[in-house]
């Protein structure tokens, strides 16, 4: 399971013209207030091979232009600031660009100019140019999908993010959060383009509705911080489950009780109410509370609930206990005589004269 930021795909276009070529990506992308490589070799005509030294200027011009965004005689005063890479005889034309911004936006071409007659624009239908593409945060591109805990089984998960490295002098980090009070560290390693992370953990029923984040901050002109959040939903049997009495304490004869069950479980469960007056138990009632109406003493008894899913079940318990309402006749004696007066009670309570 992972959890991956967006990334560019570098899609190299070939022009041959006469000995003339150039290889380059179609398109780049770079991080507002980043950096932007753009890998590049070119050839020249055999025809012009001594014309070409090291000398030779390595430009780039922004398409519709006339005048250089870049000069490698001068790299940085122009629109594109930044350094090329190699040598002119190394045919190399690769280029770093420095604090992009979304001016730098748009299509550009390379130009080489030597001594003599070398002088010569990779542009036009035949040579393709590159695309500068900024964005304003990394967008970032997450999936997981449903967990089962089926019993005692517990299974071991990893989640990943990783975020494109924009300027491998200065690396993103990636850290990760959850909604979890314990902290989660994640193992970091780096490709060729992108910086990833891995977290791996053991999953259980806590970890149910549990949020886990991953932040990416890339340290550039301003600090760039991009965060990704996933919530975690992770099938389990039947926890905890209990049973209560309402109203709590003695329950007397003739007054209404109910008994409600709970559980904590992913999906949710079915409730089933047996008692124990008769064996095998048979289900007297389905759903979370069972009510009874108008008690006596032959609701007496242990009352079973069970919860059930998919995954499993759990059974709980509670013993009701109806209290008779006795009546009784008390004497009362006076100068004159006695007398009866009748009246009801529980353990000396509720007496009425």
């Amino acid at each position: 399971l992972c959890m991956i930021f967006s990334f560019c795909l570098f899609v190299f276009v070939l022009g041959v013209l006469c000995g003339f070529n150039i290889s380059l990506p179609k398109r780049v992308e770079a991080l507002n207030g980043s950096c932007v490589f753009i890998p590049c070799t070119f050839d020249i005509d055999q025809q012009y091979k001594d014309n070409l030294t090291d000398s030779a200027k390595r430009m780039w011009f922004k398409a519709g232009g006339s005048t250089a965004v870049f000069d490698s005689s001068s790299p940085n005063t122009g629109l594109l600031k930044g350094e090329i890479f190699g040598t002119a005889t190394q045919n190399n034309c690769t280029t770093r660009i420095d604090n992009v911004d979304q001016s730098h936006r748009g299509s550009y071409y390379f130009r080489i100019e030597a001594n003599g007659k070398l002088q010569y624009n990779y542009t036009g239908p035949t040579y393709s140019q590159v695309q500068i593409g900024v964005l304003g945060e990394c967008h970032i591109a997450a999936s997981i999908e449903g967990l089962d805990i089926k019993k005692n089984l517990l299974l071991s998960v990893s989640l990943r993010c990783s975020t494109k490295i924009f300027c491998p002098s200065r690396p993103p980090s990636l850290t990760w959060s959850s909604s979890l009070i314990e902290s989660v560290t994640g193992q970091q390693y780096q490709s060729q383009t992108d910086i990833i992370s891995d977290l791996n953990f053991t999953v259980s029923h806590r970890h149910h509705r549990v949020t886990f984040t991953c932040t990416a901050t890339h340290q550039i002109q301003k600090q760039n911080t991009t965060k990704r959040s996933h919530l975690l939903s992770v099938q389990y049997a039947p926890k905890n489950t209990s049973v209560r009495i309402n109203p709590a304490g003695l329950v007397l004869e003739g007054r209404s009780v109910t008994l409600s069950c709970s559980s904590d479980a992913n999906p949710a469960v079915n409730y089933t109410w047996y008692r124990d007056t008769e064996r095998p138990l048979n289900p007297v009632q389905t759903g979370p509370n069972l009510t009874i109406n108008n008690t006596d003493p032959t609701h007496s008894g242990r009352y079973y609930c069970t919860a059930e899913n998919k995954h499993g079940t759990q059974n709980s318990s509670v013993l009701l206990y109806v209290q008779i309402q006795t009546h009784f006749c008390l004497k009362k004696e006076t100068h004159t005589g006695s007398e009866q007066v009748e009246g009801e009670g529980v353990n000396g309570n509720n007496l009425h004269f």
